[in-house]
């Protein structure tokens, strides 16, 4: 019994952490400006899908919250509440702006984005990469009021948070692997000995990709490093500092290929990576940049 709640006392620590409150403030930023571009540019069936109510097909939680289909007034007050929280969060961030602006904007930016989502989804395909940012959004509001500037100082009403975009950041990518397991006939060494990239580049041919497609031996090798590099993602909430750098630039690298051969940006979940990211060090290393070139010979 005394083991157990020591485990349990270890578990509960490492899902409410103390981090940085400054951080939520930049976190928050990062995720609103995502969601407007979302909205705008990727995500944005939602804003045409009021005159063909016969094409809903709702998703669970859709199902769960008994959204009926998205009509043109709803999604154009959906849109607008996107942005409006949006610019809120980014304003909230200053010490001279009042607390309610963030505390409002964070909540009419996760309800505006996370029935946008629910009903874009609803009409055609589900995009996994947007689980950890409709996460954030939801649990951000939370944290209370967070400054850009507030420094090192951190709490576990910060941390919690944090904890959850990052978790559901690594989920994303052990979802994919599952997924990998399950659509491969529940065989890993099956993948990523397959064609699946050859496939792909045939499917969405461009000058980079065309280069390789016929270059088998290379794409078995991407294959096995893409899901290698996806089961060993958890090992980041071991890492610090250099080490950890390194990990998230290993995943933004492997953004960037997947752009660049594929087409296939994968935004909502990069921008996630943000909670993993030291900004609180931002402003005063920055001060400190400052001062240095003020005191240097001219």
């Amino acid at each position: 019994m005394t083991a157990a709640l020591a485990l349990a006392r270890r578990v509960l620590a490492w899902l409410v952490p103390a981090l940085p409150r400054a951080r939520v403030a930049w976190v928050r930023t990062a995720l609103a400006v995502m969601a407007v571009l979302d909205v705008r540019y990727f995500l944005n069936s939602t804003g045409e899908r009021g005159g063909t109510p016969e094409l809903f097909a709702p998703v669970l939680v859709a199902e769960w919250l008994h959204l009926p289909p998205v009509t043109d007034g709803v999604a154009q007050m959906l849109f607008v509440g996107v942005h409006v929280g949006a610019v809120a969060m980014v304003l909230g961030g200053f010490a001279r702006v009042p607390a309610a602006v963030q505390h409002a904007g964070g909540l009419v930016l996760g309800v505006s984005y996370l029935l946008w989502v629910l009903w874009a989804m609803s009409y055609g395909y589900v995009s996994h990469d947007h689980m950890a940012i409709v996460i954030g959004m939801l649990v951000l509001p939370t944290a209370g009021t967070s400054r850009y500037g507030g420094g090192p100082t951190a709490d576990s009403v910060a941390g919690w948070p944090l904890r959850m975009i990052q978790l559901f950041t690594v989920l994303t990518y052990l979802g994919s692997v599952l997924a990998k397991y399950v659509f491969s006939g529940g065989s890993l060494l099956r993948w990523a000995t397959s064609g699946t990239l050859a496939w792909a580049f045939i499917r969405r041919p461009n000058d980079v990709n065309q280069l390789l497609v016929q270059h088998a031996l290379l794409l078995r090798a991407a294959q096995w490093g893409a899901l290698l590099l996806e089961i060993a993602s958890p090992v980041v909430f071991a890492l610090r500092g250099r080490w950890l750098a390194l990990a998230i630039g290993a995943f933004m690298s492997f953004h960037l290929a997947t752009f660049v051969l594929l087409g296939i940006h994968f935004l909502p979940t990069v921008v996630c990576w943000s909670a993993f990211v030291p900004w609180e060090r931002l402003p005063a290393w920055w001060r400190a940049r400052r001062r240095t070139a003020s005191l240097a010979p001219a």
